[in-house]
C-alpha cells in the first residue's frame, strides 16, 4: 500500500486523466460524507473524474447533501447494475431478449404506472482508480465489503488517508493547499459537514482554523443549511412515545335562561 502526504497527492492530481476513488467506512457519519462529496465535486470541477462508494446505501439524512444520490455501493465489482432510484414499486417485471445479436433488457411497468428513464443509474464493473482517498477510514475492515470486492484494485492503488474528528475542516483545507477549484456546491456540503461535526460550533474541538474555513467557504458561496429539531414543532405535531396530557372536560349546568324561548328584537324602522 503507497500511502501519499499532501505534497505526493498534488504531483497526481497534476494528471489530467486521473481516475479517483474517494471511499467511505461503513455506517459513514454525516461529516465523513459531506466531505468526501465536496472533495469529489472539487476535483471534478478540475476536469478530473472522481466517484464516492461506500458499502451501506445513503439514508435520508445524508440527502440533503448534494451528490449523495450519486454515492456508489459498488467498487470493484465486474457486474454491471443499472438501478431505477424511486421507482421499485412501480416495476412489475424484468426480463431480456436478443435481437439482432443485441442484448436488450425489457423493464415492463405495472399497469397504470410509468417509469422515468431519466432516473436510471448506471454502474460499471471493472473500476480502476489511480488514486484511492480513504475519508473517516481507519483500517480497510471499515470498508467492508468494498475491500472484499476489489481488494486487489485498492492495494494498487496510490493511497491518500484522510482522518479527523472534523473530516469537512480537514478536507476544505486540503483543497485549499492543492489549490482546487471550489464552487457554491461543494462549499455547502463542506460546510454542513463541519457545522453538523461541531454541534453548529458549540463543540470543544472547534478551533480558530474552524472558523476560518467556515468564512473561507461562506466566500466560495456555501449557504448554511438549518437542520430543523423537535423543539421547532408545536406539541403533538410529532408522534411520540409520552402522551401528550388531555385536559380533562367537566360537567357544567347551563345557565338558566338557557331554556328559556329565544326572542329576537330587531331595530325598529320609522
Amino acid at each position: 500500500m503507497a500511502k501519499l502526504d499532501a505534497n505526493q497527492l498534488a504531483k497526481v492530481l497534476e494528471r489530467t486523466d486521473l481516475q479517483m476513488a474517494i471511499l467511505l467506512p461503513q455506517n459513514p457519519t454525516f461529516d465523513a460524507v459531506a466531505a468526501a462529496l465536496g472533495l469529489r465535486l472539487s476535483v471534478e470541477k478540475s476536469s478530473r473524474k472522481a466517484s464516492v462508494t461506500c458499502s451501506d446505501p445513503m439514508t435520508v439524512e445524508f440527502h440533503r447533501l448534494v451528490g449523495a444520490n450519486s454515492v456508489s455501493t459498488n467498487f470493484g465489482s465486474r457486474n454491471l447494475v443499472i438501478s431505477f432510484p424511486g421507482q421499485t414499486e412501480a416495476v412489475d417485471k424484468v426480463s431480456y431478449n436478443v435481437e439482432g445479436g443485441e442484448l436488450q433488457l425489457v423493464v415492463t411497468p405495472k399497469v397504470g404506472a410509468i417509469l422515468d428513464h431519466t432516473k436510471l443509474k448506471f454502474v460499471p464493473g471493472s473500476m480502476t482508480a489511480d488514486v484511492v482517498v480513504l475519508v473517516g477510514v481507519r483500517d480497510v475492515a471499515d470498508l467492508g465489503k468494498i475491500y472484499a470486492d476489489a481488494k486487489n484494485v485498492i492495494d494498487a492503488a496510490d493511497q491518500f488517508w484522510l482522518d479527523g474528528q472534523i473530516l469537512s475542516q480537514t478536507v476544505t483545507q486540503l483543497i485549499q493547499q492543492l489549490r482546487l477549484p471550489l464552487d457554491a456546491d461543494a462549499a455547502s456540503n463542506l460546510l454542513a459537514g463541519l457545522q453538523q461535526a461541531t454541534n453548529h460550533y458549540q463543540s470543544p474541538l472547534v478551533s480558530a482554523d474552524t472558523f476560518e474555513v467556515a468564512a473561507w467557504l461562506m466566500r466560495q458561496g456555501a449557504s448554511r443549511q438549518e437542520v430543523a429539531t423537535s423543539s421547532q414543532f408545536p406539541i403533538g405535531s410529532i408522534p411520540s412515545s409520552t402522551p401528550t396530557p388531555i385536559t380533562p372536560v367537566v360537567d357544567q349546568a347551563p345557565e338558566p335562561d338557557w331554556y328559556e324561548p329565544k326572542i329576537y328584537r330587531g331595530t325598529s324602522v320609522s
